[in-house]
């Protein structure tokens, strides 16, 4: 009898320290609630530590950076060449927008405030959110014959005009005519020309000279075969063009011509 009583009393204890063990929380292992309350914290955590490594490095980006950007967005057969550099405002954020296929490419330049991504619709749309530097645009032709025609080089010195001395041993070529005045000049294989009306006829020469200057510190891309510079003091019409067999470059859409020239001299090589 006694020892019956002993044996219900060893299983009883058995049987509640065993209850007590499966009511004890496992060491080492938190409820499931308190994990997935930890777990939605660390996420949070991890996307506000993104959003701010994506945010500095949308306000720091370097124009090295953004062109390297730009380059991505376009989709082309022929080699992509950008100028490495844009004449930017202090203070201000470049961006652009981009237009491909397999045979052309188009980029448009602008300077914005606040940082704007690449082909955002407030460019596409023309908001007023950016002003435009100036836009890029290469296109391989058929043939060689078309890529010359779009260059129009001239030996200026054999068309004629009144001679100019623009400085630096460089003899201009001056023709008037339908209220314009062009001031013309060859440097190597380009052809340029300075463009003003004929009651603004000497800001067409300054502008020559001033573009002669430059051109002592700077230089142009070497074409294939011929280039040629259309210069506009009245702001309106500035191009730039050159060509590396049937593929033709050209600057437009520029306000100011000399910032024309800073971009093709800053064009790779």
């Amino acid at each position: 009898m006694k020892k019956a009583l002993q044996t219900g009393l060893l299983l009883s204890l058995i049987l509640l320290a065993a209850a007590c063990s499966n009511n004890a929380t496992t060491p080492g292992k938190k409820p499931a609630a308190d994990q997935n309350q930890t777990e939605k914290a660390v996420e949070g955590e991890a996307k506000e530590a993104t959003d701010e490594v994506d945010s500095s490095s949308n306000h720091s980006m370097t124009q090295a950076e953004v062109i390297e950007a730009v380059k991505d967005q376009i989709h082309t057969n022929l080699t992509i060449k950008l100028p490495h550099e844009l004449p930017l405002d202090n203070g201000k954020h470049l961006t652009a927008t981009t237009k491909s296929d397999e045979n052309r490419y188009s980029v448009v330049f602008f300077q914005s405030d606040e940082p704007i991504p690449i082909n955002n619709e407030e460019l596409v749309n023309d908001s007023g959110a950016a002003d435009r530097i100036a836009r890029i645009e290469v296109k391989k032709y058929e043939s060689q014959e078309a890529a010359d025609e779009e260059i129009a080089f001239e030996n200026f010195s054999e068309t004629g005009g009144q001679p100019t001395d623009l400085g630096h041993h460089i003899t201009g070529y001056q023709d008037a005519g339908a209220g314009s005045v062009w001031t013309s000049w060859n440097e190597g294989r380009w052809a340029l020309s300075s463009h003003a009306f004929t009651n603004n006829g000497e800001e067409g020469t300054a502008l020559a000279r001033d573009a002669v200057q430059f051109l002592e510190d700077h230089t142009l891309p070497v074409p294939k075969p011929h280039g040629h510079a259309f210069l506009d003091a009245e702001g309106k019409s500035t191009r730039i063009l050159w060509q590396d067999g049937q593929v033709v470059y050209a600057i437009d859409q520029v306000t100011n011509p000399m910032d024309a020239l800073k971009i093709a001299t800053a064009f790779e090589k």
